[in-house]
């Protein structure tokens, strides 16, 4: 590739939207962000007004577009990729008839146990790599079915985020294979809607929006937003879809052995395959590759870096404050006062399902719990046993995923958290192999990006758009502690222990059923 052009990225997440314009090797030429709140309707019912997301993808483009350095004319392709697993029913012209249900929310667990109770989880997770979980979209469209008949009823077709925006841009109805690998609806061996299930649950397939692979470009920019946005004409939109199989191509996850860990609000971890891989225990999921054609082999863990940020806004009040005044990060503040707290933290162990429990466990009643706390811990303690906390919990998955696919020799790691050299020596020592920094931070939008560069054709494979732009902080480059790896399987172990010791005793559920009760008094 010899001419240079310019690709802006949509990345539509859970807590904002970012547009990013990327030269087509990889660097960053004008960027916007814009928060949105989601709705809370208790801890575990989390709903989204759709029109944040439109308004937001409107302005960060706008304004990406307003700080892009060069001639708008030279911008020669728009990509879209966004959070998996929310839905959104629609009518005939795209606009929203409720709000979304987010994917973090808990509601349908009745639902999921019936799905279970239909067809079995073995033969569920085989057709489509997953387990069943409200986390996924059926169990949620089943909910919406019984408790809003109408507004299923009236729906012309249930969306995702991203192909609520590919509508917004272009008006047509497409979704992605990566993100209707998330619907439970989605037959991942043959890569395309299942009749079967649709059939047996009652969700019309006209409903779904058309299936394409990754890299598709699904049509133009509309001619009111070329005009508005100042861009050449008939500029493609290329889908991408889901948000983590574009940070596995941001980190070049494109080949065997290869495994990236992308921690932001979550935690996901992804390797690839070049077939569906299952586990016998349904611990990880099998998804669609941003690579079409290809796999990956996936958990997820709902609230980790949301933990931390939990922890900044409701105990570290003067740091945020006096981190504002400095205008540095408030996590550099915490994160220097545990430079001199030894691996353990004292023996505080950090349980990080503050949202319920994705893989391993699956447990959507789980919920967070800092044990070991004694009066001689101090507020560094705490902070560090919620970093590896968090890390014990990624290694658990790590490891599945390895007897799965291949030996894992090196993970390369991405996510707001990873700028604290701190963890990612935590991440190290407690995954005993090399941690690699990717140098964006941006993973998911710098995939999209190639993938979209592929598609137009300044590239002729993504493993080659790959070896272009994808670079490493070589710098931040990571290697294990022997010593304190034996250390840190020993509290694994007690991890895993002190989990199964509450799920055997029913301390979950019976923790549930208190949540509920106060929550009705409350109301």
């Amino acid at each position: 590739m010899s001419e240079i052009k310019y690709i802006a990225c949509i990345d539509v997440g859970t807590t904002g939207c970012r547009t990013i314009i990327f030269s087509s090797r990889g660097r960053v030429m004008s960027e916007a962000y814009e928060e949105y709140v989601s709705i809370f309707l208790s801890p575990t019912w989390i709903d989204h007004d759709p029109s944040t997301w439109i308004k937001a993808t409107r302005n960060t483009l706008q304004k990406a577009i307003k700080l892009f350095p060069g001639e708008t004319g030279a911008i020669a392709a728009i990509c879209v990729i966004s959070q998996r697993s929310t839905f959104i029913p629609v009518d005939a012209d795209g606009i929203p008839l409720d709000n979304a249900i987010l994917w973090q929310d808990k509601r349908a667990t009745a639902q999921a146990d019936f799905i279970r109770g239909e067809l079995g989880a073995e033969h569920v997770y085989h057709k489509t790599g997953l387990r069943i979980d409200p986390y996924f979209s059926l169990p949620k469209l089943l909910w919406l079915k019984e408790n809003k008949p109408h507004v299923f009823k009236d729906a012309h077709k249930i969306l995702t985020v991203h192909d609520l925006i590919i509508h917004q841009l272009t008006g047509e109805f497409i979704t992605d294979w990566t993100q209707a690998a998330r619907t439970m609806l989605f037959n991942i061996n043959e890569l395309s809607w299942d009749e079967q299930l649709c059939e047996h649950f009652g969700i019309p397939m006209d409903k779904l929006a058309r299936a394409v692979p990754s890299g598709t470009i699904v049509g133009a920019l509309k001619k009111t937003l070329q005009s508005e946005l100042n861009l050449r004409p008939d500029i493609p939109v290329v889908s991408v879809g889901g948000d983590q199989q574009a940070a596995a191509v941001g980190l070049g996850i494109v080949t065997p052995g290869l495994m990236c860990v992308n921690t932001g609000t979550g935690s996901f971890i992804l390797a690839h395959a070049e077939r569906p891989a299952f586990d016998p225990q349904q611990r990880v999921v099998c998804t669609a590759s941003a690579v079409a054609g290809k796999w990956l082999v996936e958990a997820g863990i709902y609230t980790s870096g949301s933990v931390y940020r939990w922890f900044r806004d409701n105990f570290a009040m003067i740091e945020s404050n006096t981190a504002r005044d400095l205008q540095i990060d408030a996590y550099e503040i915490l994160n220097s006062e545990i430079k001199n707290t030894s691996p353990g933290a004292g023996g505080m162990l950090l349980l990080p399902h503050f949202a319920g429990s994705a893989a391993p466990y699956w447990n959507p009643e789980a919920v967070g719990l800092l044990f070991g706390c004694t009066l001689g811990h101090k507020r560094s303690h705490v902070i560090r046993g919620l970093l590896e906390g968090i890390c014990f919990e990624i290694y658990k998955n790590i490891h599945i995923i390895e007897s799965l696919t291949t030996e894992i020799t090196e993970i390369r790691v991405s996510g707001g958290a990873t700028r604290s050299t701190t963890f990612n020596q935590i991440q190290s020592d407690v995954y005993g192999k090399t941690v690699l920094r990717g140098i964006s931070e941006q993973s998911s939008a710098l995939g999209a990006m190639l993938v979209a560069a592929t598609a137009i054709g300044l590239y002729p494979d993504i493993p080659a758009a790959v070896s272009s732009a994808v670079a490493f902080d070589g710098h931040n480059r990571r290697s294990p502690d022997e010593d304190t790896h034996r250390l840190y399987g020993k509290m694994l172990a007690l991890h895993d222990d002190i989990y199964h010791a509450l799920a055997s005793h029913n301390i979950y559920e019976k923790a549930h059923e208190l949540r509920e009760e106060l929550r009705k008094s409350a109301s």
